[in-house]
C-alpha cells in the first residue's frame, strides 16, 4: 500500500479507528472494575545445608540451591496440602487449594517462595504462612530422609492492593485489542473495496493526469443548484473547477483547431453532467464563447440544469433537411455559454451520433463557438460515447470516489483510447474536502468566508445580471 493510499485510508477510516479504541479501553475498564478483586500473599523460606565439619564450604551452598529447587517441586504433595488444610482449617480440598499456591525458587539462590492467592487479602496470608509451615514439620519428620533444613526468612502479611484486575492496564490493552480489531475489519473492507478512492490512485492506475479534484458539496434541491460555480463562484468547489479548466486547456491545447471536448464516466451517477455545466459556466466567465451540447439521447439532463427548453434540440438538427441553428442553440442566462439540448429521443441514437450529419453538425459548432463540451451517456453502459470519441479534440473522463470502480475506470481509458484522439485526463468528484488538496480548503474556505455579506449569507449570481444580449449584439456575435 503506497503512502497516498494509506494516507487515504487513515482519513476515510478514522472516526472507526479512535471509536473502536476509546470503546475497547472503556468496556475493558468497566469489566475489570466489576471483576472480584485477587490478593496474593508471600512467604519466605530458606534452604540450608548443615555443615558436616561445622565450616559451611562452597560445596554446602551448591547443594542448598538444588536442594531449594527440589523443595519447589514438594511443597505442593498432598500430603503437605493436608496437614495445612487440617492445622488451619481451611474450607479447601487439596487439589482447589494446589490451584490457589504458586511456588518458586530464585534462580541461583536458596530461597523458596511459597504464594497463595485469594479474593481476600486476610486468607491470602494464613494459606501462605500454614503452607509454608505445614511444609517445613513436614520436612523435619522426614529429616532422616531429606537432608537440608528449612526456616520462614518472611511471613506473609494480607496485601493492600490486588494483582488482579488491573483496571488501567486492561484499559490500555483492551483498547490496543479493539484498535487491532478495527484495523483488520478497515484492511479488509478496504480490500474488497474495489472503488477509486483518490486521485493519485486513479492516476496510477489510468497514467491519466488529474484534471480536477472536486470536494463533495451538499445534497442539492433542484439541477439549477449543481452549477456551484455560478451560484458560489467563490467557494473551494468553484475554484476547483476554475483549475480543471486551465488544466484541460494545457492538456488538450485548446484553441483554433482543438475546440470538441467530450465529457464521459464509466457508469452512471458519477457526475459527468454536473462537471460539463460547471466547466462551460467557468469556461464563459473567462471570456470563451461556449456550447454545450447534450448527446444522452437516452437520459438528457443537461436543459434541466440551464433551464432552457428541450422541444428542439441535437436530433432536429440531425434530422431536418435543412438545420436550423438560430433555434436548436439556446442562450442561456449564464455568460457566454449557449445550449443544445437533447431535442425529442430517437429510437436509433447511436445511428444518429455516427452519422455524417453528427459531424457537420460539430463542424458548424466549431465555427461559431471557442469550446464545444459534449456531454454523452456513460461510455460502459452504451456505445455512444466511443462513436462520439472520434469526432472530437479530445476526451475527459469523469469518475466518482467511493463509487467508480477501479476496473471500469481502466476499461473506459482503454475503450476510449481506441478512438486515436487524446484523453486529457480526468476529474474526480465527490473527494472530501480534506482530500481535494490542502491550497483549496485551507485558502479557499479562508476566501469564501470573507466573501460572504454583511448578515453570513453568500452573494447570489443574479438572472438579471447575466440576461441574454439585445438581438442586434446577438446577431454581430453569430457573424463573428
Amino acid at each position: 500500500m503506497d503512502i497516498h493510499l494509506a494516507l487515504h485510508v487513515l482519513r476515510r477510516w478514522w472516526w472507526l479507528l479512535i471509536a473502536a479504541t476509546v470503546a475497547g479501553g472503556i468496556i475493558s475498564y468497566g469489566v475489570s472494575t466489576r471483576l472480584t478483586p485477587t490478593y496474593e500473599a508471600t512467604t519466605t523460606l530458606l534452604v540450608v545445608q548443615a555443615p558436616a565439619e561445622g565450616v559451611v564450604q562452597l560445596n554446602d551452598i551448591q547443594t542448598a540451591e538444588r536442594l531449594a529447587n527440589t523443595f519447589s517441586r514438594l511443597v505442593t504433595l498432598r500430603p503437605v496440602l493436608e496437614r495445612a488444610i487440617a492445622q488451619a482449617g481451611l474450607p479447601f480440598t487439596p487439589s482447589a487449594l494446589e490451584e490457589r499456591l504458586t511456588v518458586r525458587n530464585p534462580r541461583t539462590t536458596q530461597l523458596l517462595e511459597v504464594s497463595a492467592r485469594s479474593s481476600q487479602p486476610e486468607l491470602a496470608a494464613i494459606i501462605a504462612n500454614t503452607v509454608a509451615l505445614a511444609f517445613i514439620d513436614s520436612n523435619a519428620t522426614a529429616s532422616t530422609s531429606r537432608p537440608g533444613q528449612v526456616s520462614v526468612v518472611e511471613e506473609a502479611l494480607p496485601p493492600e492492593a490486588p494483582i488482579a484486575p488491573r483496571p488501567k492496564l486492561n484499559a490500555l490493552l483492551g483498547g490496543f485489542l479493539m484498535l487491532l480489531i478495527a484495523g483488520a475489519l478497515v484492511a479488509l473492507l478496504e480490500y474488497l473495496d474495489d472503488t477509486v478512492k483518490s486521485a493519485e490512485q486513479a492516476s496510477d492506475l489510468t497514467g491519466l493526469p488529474a484534471l480536477g479534484r472536486i470536494e463533495q458539496f451538499e445534497k442539492l434541491q433542484s439541477p439549477r443548484e449543481q452549477l456551484q460555480a455560478a451560484q458560489r463562484p467563490r467557494s473551494t468547489v468553484a475554484e476547483a473547477y476554475r483549475a480543471a479548466r486551465t488544466n484541460l486547456t494545457y492538456a488538450i491545447d485548446l484553441g483554433r483547431d482543438r475546440r470538441l471536448v467530450l465529457v464521459t464516466s464509466p457508469g452512471p451517477g458519477e457526475g459527468k453532467t454536473t462537471t460539463t455545466a460547471n466547466l462551460a459556466v467557468v469556461f464563459g466567465l473567462a471570456g470563451h464563447r461556449v456550447c454545450v451540447v447534450d448527446t444522452d439521447l437516452r437520459r438528457p439532463t443537461i436543459h434541466r440544469v440551464f433551464g432552457v427548453e428541450n422541444g428542439e434540440g441535437l436530433t432536429n438538427l440531425l434530422l431536418a433537411r435543412e438545420p436550423e441553428f438560430d433555434r436548436s442553440v439556446q442562450r442561456s442566462v449564464y455568460t457566454n455559454v449557449s445550449v443544445v439540448s437533447s431535442g425529442p429521443l430517437p429510437p436509433n441514437p447511436s445511428e444518429l451520433l455516427g452519422s455524417s450529419r453528427m459531424q457537420e453538425v460539430l463542424d458548424w459548432l466549431r465555427a461559431h463557438f471557442d469550446i464545444v463540451l459534449l456531454d454523452s451517456p456513460p461510455a460502459l453502459v452504451v456505445t455512444d460515447a466511443s462513436v462520439l470519441a472520434t469526432l472530437v479534440d479530445g476526451i475527459v473522463i469523469v469518475a466518482r470516489a467511493g463509487k467508480t470502480r477501479r476496473g471500469a475506470l481502466r476499461a473506459t481509458v482503454e475503450e476510449l483510447a481506441q478512438s486515436g484522439r487524446p484523453i486529457a485526463g480526468f476529474v474526480l468528484n465527490r473527494v472530501r474536502s480534506r482530500e481535494a488538496g490542502y491550497y483549496y480548503y485551507a485558502y479557499g474556505r479562508e476566501y469564501e468566508a470573507d466573501s460572504r455579506n454583511g448578515d453570513g449569507t453568500t452573494p447570489r449570481l443574479r438572472v438579471e445580471d447575466l440576461s441574454p444580449p439585445p438581438p442586434e449584439r446577438a446577431e454581430a456575435e453569430r457573424q463573428a
